[in-house]
Order: structure tokens, then C-alpha cells, then sequence
């Protein structure tokens, strides 16, 4: 694999720095795309969805490309972000929010360390989830597994670097939380494909 999720991690918080404010973004990132979804609507989801685009039109040397809303650059190489308007998170009050896209973006760099020292080879394709929902940030990790027998060393790997691992079996696979040395909690969810 020739990117990290970490890469990919730190790509994003310099482009979220780049933006400016915006409304709040649920983003997935893997090691080669990112997607995220500006929780919005009306003036208020444009003017989000501008400022993204002319982030991204930067960080990439070319303008970004739109197509009926929805946004698509080759942000750094190999890595491409796809754009998008959302819903408004729910209960969302406008005016008031509590988090902001340069939270996110500390957020982001806080994560890093961590996502850099995931084993990538025991998490392949694994999904790191960041929801802003105006009061405060959820952060996922989504995991697969090769088979059932696995999911407890794929759920090793994806706990690598956390304290205070709780994890539970469920009927999708295996659920999970830890924290990271900062306090931040990370959610896990480890799901077998077979």
C-alpha cells in the first residue's frame, strides 16, 4: 500500500484548515479516499460547499470538479476526496454549535500518531469515521476480518496504541471502544466477511 491511513489523516486536517469555517462535516477516510458529507442545507450548505471546493481547488493545483453537488478531487496523490451535502444533523440548531472545522482539524492531527502506528497489513481497507454533530466529535474505526476465527486479532490490531479497551461480541461481529492517551474515546467495529 503505498498510503497510510495516517496520510490521509494529516491530508485532510491541512485541507479543513485551508477551508475556513464550515458547517459540520462527517467525514470516512481510508488510506485512498476520503469522504465527507457538509451536514447542511440551503445558503448555509453552498456556502460550505464553496469554501471545500476552493480549499481542495488549492490543495490539489487544479479547480475541483462538481457535478449535481457533489464535489471530486485528486486531493495529493493517490488520495481522492469525494464531496457532499447532507441532512442536517439532527436536533442541529443553526447558530449553535459548540465544535468547528478547526476543532476537527486538531482533532485530525491529535489522531495521527495513532493511525500511523495501525498495522495496515491486519487492516486493510479499514475505515476511519470523524462526525461532527455540533456538540462534539465521534471518532470510528471500521474493521473487516477474513473470517470469524480472525475478528479477534483484526479487533488486536485496530485497539493498537488505545487504553482501556472494552469489547463486545455482537451479531455483526465484534464492537469495541478505547481511549487514546489524550482521553479522546475511539469507537471500534470489527466485522467478519465471512
Amino acid at each position: 500500500m503505498s498510503l497510510s491511513l495516517a496520510r490521509c489523516v494529516e491530508a485532510v486536517a491541512r485541507l479543513l484548515d485551508a477551508c475556513g469555517s464550515l458547517e459540520p462535516v462527517r467525514l470516512c477516510m481510508s488510506e485512498a479516499d476520503v469522504q465527507a458529507e457538509v451536514c447542511a442545507s440551503g445558503p448555509a450548505a453552498s456556502a460550505s460547499m464553496a469554501r471545500l471546493a476552493a480549499a481542495c481547488g488549492e490543495a490539489a493545483g487544479h479547480p475541483a470538479q462538481r457535478d449535481e453537488g457533489v464535489l471530486t478531487v485528486d486531493l495529493e496523490e493517490e488520495l481522492v476526496l469525494v464531496a457532499a451535502v447532507d441532512t442536517p444533523v439532527r436536533g442541529a440548531v443553526p447558530g449553535e454549535r459548540v465544535t468547528s472545522t478547526a476543532a476537527a482539524a486538531e482533532l485530525l492531527r491529535t489522531l495521527v500518531p495513532w493511525t500511523a502506528g495501525l498495522d495496515q497489513e491486519r487492516l486493510p481497507g479499514a475505515q476511519l469515521w470523524v462526525e461532527d454533530d455540533g456538540w462534539d466529535f465521534t471518532v470510528r474505526l471500521l474493521a473487516t476480518a477474513a473470517s470469524g476465527d480472525d475478528v479477534d486479532r483484526v479487533a488486536a490490531a485496530a485497539g493498537a496504541g488505545l487504553e482501556r479497551i472494552r469489547t463486545r461480541r455482537t451479531d455483526s461481529g465484534l464492537d469495541g471502544q478505547g481511549c487514546l492517551p489524550c482521553g479522546r474515546t475511539v469507537h471500534l467495529g470489527i466485522v467478519p466477511l465471512s
